[in-house]
């Protein structure tokens, strides 16, 4: 028998089994903990939004009253996108399945405007933000998206936890070699025994009922996730409770050739939009506003709510794009994009515009006949891209 194990009455040693056990129990209670937290922060924006909306049946048209709501309602709705994309994220990275559009990058630029971006908002919390960052380009070979949202995320974790008066600061600069990005906070800091586990998904430390800084708990597994996917390294410091904290993100320099001013794969940029569209989607809601927004950015739309109305919609007067919804009614979107390449229509530009957006979904997509995918809700930029015949990244 091992010696300082446990055995049970049949002198068998169990030691193992109870070591199962309390895991089992500590992701159980983990759990419990992440499905609390995400009811709360769920529920924190839908109510100003169903606010908003009540004093939208109610106010004039173009009033301050109305002007406010539609500004909470785009905040909020913005809250849940973000966490319903980080859950997404942090799945995907776990299964290795997250895509990056590598390109030519310079980090200064992003962290300059990161740093800029938040700075209005660091300054309604009473907060310093204190930049440092080259004039001089540094080049990595990145997403940009997913670069922005490592900078983004630090920065936000980074006032979160400050109070006001305090100060969050944005180190950049070239070190042996790599990209060293460093961000820093006089805030309340991180517990010794917490500092191995800040990057762990769902975990975060104890807070009070009101929770005041909110969150998931992914914000940072998200930066680890991306950045060694960057083939890079994090790692978080702090002197303790009430000492600040920093974090380091280190990246490979991106080889380059040629005038280092320029990197060697900037594309076009892209034509405006003026396309005449038809959005399929059995949702009247999500139809109506795709359209709109359509309209707003420009373009020409009209509206069909399953398979068959589509196809004599497109027989009646052929649209330049589709934006089609994956679960109609009967007939799929897959089931009506593979109908119209096989009935000769190869110039049509189809875009899958739905929830189910895994890389498994886009590969499915593009097997369909579609042309691309962006995932539901879309954002402008996104339709602008796609209705101006960009291609994704």
């Amino acid at each position: 028998m091992p010696v300082g194990g446990e055995v049970n009455v049949y002198g068998q040693d169990v030691t193992a089994v109870k070591r199962v056990e309390a895991s089992l129990r500590e992701a159980d209670r983990r759990k419990d903990e992440f499905l609390a937290m995400l009811s709360h922060e769920l529920r924190n924006p839908l109510a100003p939004v169903r606010n908003s909306i009540h004093i939208l049946k109610r106010a004039p048209r173009g009033s301050e009253a109305a002007e406010r709501a539609l500004a909470v309602i785009d905040r909020q709705v913005e809250h849940i996108t973000r966490l319903v994309s980080d859950l997404l994220d942090v799945t995907r990275i776990a299964r290795g399945k997250i895509e990056l559009h590598r390109e030519t990058v310079d980090l200064a630029e992003l962290t300059r405007r990161a740093g800029e971006d938040l700075a209005s908002v660091l300054d309604g919390r009473q907060l310093r933000v204190a930049l440092r960052v080259p004039p001089r380009p540094l080049w990595v070979h990145g997403d940009a998206t997913r670069l922005s949202q490592v900078i983004g995320n630090l920065l936000n974790n980074a006032a979160k936890f400050t109070p006001a008066g305090g100060e969050v600061g944005i180190d950049l600069a070239e070190r042996d070699g790599a990209v060293e990005l460093r961000v820093r906070d006089t805030g309340i800091g991180i517990a010794p025994e917490f500092v191995s586990e800040i990057f762990e998904p769902f975990v975060q430390a104890e807070q009070p009922l009101a929770r005041t800084h909110g969150g998931l708990g992914l914000g940072l597994a998200l930066v680890k996730g991306v950045v060694e996917l960057h083939g890079g390294s994090v790692e978080a410091h702090s002197g303790g409770e009430g000492m600040g904290a920093e974090f380091r993100v280190r990246l490979p320099l991106a080889a380059r050739a040629g005038d280092p001013s320029i990197p060697a794969d900037a594309g076009p940029q892209r034509p405006g939009v003026q396309r005449r569209v038809l959005v399929v989607d059995d949702n009247t809601d999500a139809a109506e506003t795709l359209a709109d927004l359509v309209r707003l950015l420009g373009g020409e739309a009209e509206i069909a709510h399953d398979a068959g109305s589509a196809l004599e919609r497109i027989r009646r007067r052929p649209p330049d794009v589709l934006l089609c919804d994956i679960g109609l009614p009967g007939v799929t979107g897959y089931d009506l994009a593979r109908q119209l390449r096989a009935g000769g229509w190869r110039r049509l530009r189809m875009v899958a515009v739905t929830g189910y957006a895994s890389p498994e979904d886009r590969a499915r997509a593009r097997e369909a006949g579609f042309d691309d995918h962006i995932a539901k809700p879309p954002a402008p930029g996104d339709l602008v891209r796609v209705l101006s015949g960009a291609a994704s990244g």
